[in-house]
């Protein structure tokens, strides 16, 4: 891939990438701090706009639509390379992006446009909590950067965004543990800074803790919890 990386926050955000651009880009943000905070505050907006309120569109406007594109001739098909059509695609979805901000702020339809490649994209665990209606947030500073827990009451889920924490290493990792009644059990192990973690939503009395564990993950943890949140009081 000769696309520069660091021009593909935007799309990474929205979950418009491919499976190999993703894997590139995860790579990528394991060394980028610019790009880790980038996309970060890209998905805040994005939660952020989640909980604008819709307007439903008039009846009547499906059937103009339709009888407009009627009328339309068929244009042929133009032959674009791939890494133009890679770059044209990415400043699309971050134009698209910021006309989705003002078309919410006005109170405007907006309405969901289809991927160039006509494939529908499956937002990451992550990103469906931080996007949800009635998502609450919460930015943690901590001795190894910060980290952004969000929760969605409707989804019963909550999750963890780790775009902001210090890159470990490859023999490091962190991991997540539920703590009830002095118990600590392994909720997820962060094997990827940009994709972070998600899990059910904790049950009353429940914390989450954060320990940097050997690659792979402990069955226990090793070394004491740099962090401690409640997920309740997000």
């Amino acid at each position: 891939m000769s696309t520069d990386l660091h021009t593909l926050s935007g799309a990474y955000a929205l979950d418009a990438l491919s499976p190999d651009e993703a894997r590139a880009f995860d790579r990528h943000l394991e060394e980028c701090q610019a790009c880790r905070e980038e996309v970060r505050e890209l998905r805040a907006a994005a939660a952020r706009l989640g909980e604008s309120e819709a307007t439903a569109p008039p009846a009547s406007l499906r059937a103009r639509v339709l009888a407009a594109a009627d009328q339309l001739p068929q244009m042929p098909p133009r032959v674009v390379p791939l890494e133009v059509a890679r770059r044209r695609r990415s400043m699309r979805l971050v134009a698209a992006a910021a006309v989705v901000a003002l078309a919410v702020g006005g109170g405007a339809v907006v309405w969901q446009t289809q991927r160039d490649d006509q494939q529908s994209t499956v937002a990451s665990p992550v990103t469906q909590v931080l996007r949800s209606s009635d998502a609450h947030t919460k930015t943690v500073r901590t001795q190894h950067g910060t980290l952004v827990v969000a929760t969605s009451r409707s989804l019963g889920r909550m999750a963890v965004e780790t775009q902001g924490l210090q890159p470990l290493g490859g023999k490091r990792v962190y991991q997540l543990w539920a703590v009830h009644g002095g118990e600590m059990t392994s909720a997820a192990v962060i094997r990827s800074l940009g994709s972070g973690a998600a899990m059910a939503m904790p049950s009353a009395g429940t914390t989450v803790a954060i320990t940097v564990e050997p690659a792979g993950g402990s069955k226990r943890p090793t070394s004491k919890p740099f962090v401690m949140v409640d997920p309740r009081a997000v």
